[in-house]
């Protein structure tokens, strides 16, 4: 079985573009047909869900919530408990990423799954197909590298659990509906028994196949990891791949493994070394996958290091960040290929509220947002969360039909605020940027923190860069100051002090990224931390400074 990526993505497209042309009926249809349902669930008693009949008793009835509301009856579903939040059951526990304080389970239900598929699976094919109108499919939807891994991991009762960008293709399996034959990387790799981690197996095998058509990933610094690690590795990359042998250190199964799938290949260690080593790493996508079409990565200002990187390293393949998502639900898919930082919210997909960040906090609908205007996202899911805040604070770009159009901008408990200047991700993203610029430099990573150790409070960068200025202090202030205002303000009333730049050491974040993964966290799921906001994250990133006899 192949499956039909051009029917599959019509199909999806054309479900997407009825419901962003109705997005308010759309909206309106899918939360009381999801009221009706779960009514005689304990949460659907306790707020009389079978007398809600419009949108404003919905808001009237029911409260704004957060996780910690749902603590106790998620804890009671985790334990077998039925009927609890949804009538139907949750047969996925969704791990949360973690950003912000601890993991959390999310329930998943069947419903969530369908919403994912059709628009974070389905609909991303039908975006690349129309980018590629003129084309025959068959150049289009050819090999895909997966640099993602999907360990099947469980509850104590046998249920699923695991990374939202995972569950799709666990559910899809475990269905017999997904078919591994269209990867590169055979499915006791792309399922692994273990969390681990496998990137040289995985390059092997994409390094062999001459024709990828696609790579997958979730975030774009991830992506860009695995091109770095080829790039790095280079040369015993070439000579395993002639020889049949493994110059890695590598556990001894992970080795075998190897040995017994690849013969040696001096045919394809010749096209490679025909490369031309100069300027390698310039359009290196393309010079390896000569039929290359598109890069399948979550990136944008959040990641702007990264995402020039892979620029670079794509060339004219375009880069399509398609989704935008969380553990608690699908929520907007990328308006354009190639285009960052604007997604169509999905009418089907959650049912949206607004809480304007500016003025009137009253959760505004979906037909009331206005262009330009920035709001806490509200949404009530397939699984049972309802007038969850998420915490996510987004911008409106556009209108896709009648759907808004979106660019995340920060997360509502990560801002930095010691005298009401209130700091966000958006502004730090911006200020990083656009010093980069001015210094001529590479910031690979930032975190910031509260530094309250001096006479008076003053923020704490750490930062990995290429070659960053002696005044690099003073300069990246004039940077903040212009990012945000209030911070301006508070720095001339001197109720903060000038910031502070610590230089880390080079591959601190890699590190980072590496001591998660040995904990068991998926690397495809890793985020780069920007705001140190526990002990251990401090902790850890304190470790990694530079010290000052090396700098001089």
């Amino acid at each position: 079985m192949k499956t039909d990526y051009e029917r599959l993505g019509g199909e999806a497209l054309e479900r997407l573009e009825m419901s962003t042309k109705n997005a308010d009926t759309a909206q309106t249809k899918f939360l009381l047909d999801w009221l009706n349902e779960n009514k005689n669930t304990e949460f659907g008693k306790r707020y009389g869900f079978a007398q809600i009949k419009s949108v404003r008793e919905y808001q009237e009835k029911v409260p704004l919530s957060t996780y910690e509301d749902y603590a106790q009856d998620i804890k009671r579903i985790v334990d077998g408990e039925k009927n609890i939040l949804t009538a139907r059951d949750a047969v996925y526990f969704c791990i949360s990423s973690g950003t912000v304080g601890d993991e959390k389970y999310i329930p998943l239900t069947e419903y969530d799954f369908e919403a994912h598929y059709v628009f974070m699976y389905g609909a991303v094919f039908g975006q690349i197909r129309e980018y590629y109108r003129d084309m025959d499919k068959t150049e289009i939807f050819g090999k895909i590298f997966q640099i993602g891994e999907f360990a099947k991991t469980y509850m104590p009762d046998g249920r699923m659990n695991g990374i939202r960008s995972g569950c799709v293709y666990q559910w899809l399996d475990g269905n017999g509906e997904f078919d591994t034959s269209d990867y590169c990387v055979p499915k006791e790799i792309l399922f692994p028994e273990t969390l681990e981690d496998q990137l040289y197996v995985k390059v092997r095998f994409a390094l062999s196949e001459r024709d990828l058509t696609a790579i997958h990933g979730v975030f774009v610094n991830r992506a860009a990891g695995v091109i770095e690690y080829i790039l790095r590795n280079w040369e015993p990359l070439l000579n395993d791949i002639e020889h049949g042998t493994v110059s890695v250190k590598l556990p001894e199964k992970q080795k075998k493994y190897i040995t017994e799938k690849f013969h040696p290949n001096p045919r394809r260690a010749k096209e490679l070394r025909s490369i031309p080593r100069a300027n390698l790493h310039k359009g290196i996508i393309k010079k390896i996958w000569k039929n290359m079409k598109y890069i399948l990565a979550i990136g944008g200002d959040s990641f702007y290091y990264y995402t020039e990187k892979m620029r670079g390293y794509a060339g004219d393949i375009p880069l399509h960040f398609f989704v935008y998502a969380a553990s608690e639900g699908v929520f907007g898919l990328a308006e354009k290929v190639n285009s960052a930082d604007g997604y169509v919210l999905l009418p089907e997909s959650v049912f949206f509220e607004f809480i304007p960040v500016n003025g009137d906090h009253t959760p505004l609908l979906i037909g009331d947002v206005k262009i330009g205007e920035k709001y806490e996202l509200v949404i009530t899911n397939r699984s049972g969360l309802y007038r969850y805040r998420l915490g996510d604070v987004v911008k409106i770009v556009g209108l896709h039909e009648k759907a808004p159009v979106v660019k995340f901008c920060y997360r509502r408990n990560q801002v930095i605020n010691i005298a009401g200047e209130k700091s966000n991700q958006q502004q730090f993203d911006t200020a990083i940027k656009r010093f980069a610029e001015l210094s001529q430099t590479e910031v690979r990573g930032y975190c910031v923190q509260e530094d309250f150790s001096g006479i008076s409070p003053r923020y704490l960068f750490y930062m990995e860069c290429e070659n960053a200025p002696r005044n690099a202090d003073a300069l990246f202030e004039e940077c903040m100051c212009a990012a945000n205002p209030e911070y301006k303000s508070c720095l001339n009333m001197r109720e903060i002090r000038p910031l502070h730049i610590e230089l880390l050491r080079e591959g601190s974040f890699k590190h980072y990224e590496k001591m998660l993964a040995e904990r068991g966290k998926p690397m495809a799921q890793s985020k780069m931390p920007h705001f140190l906001n526990t002990e251990e994250k401090k902790s850890f990133f304190a470790s990694q400074i530079i010290p000052k006899e090396e700098k001089e």
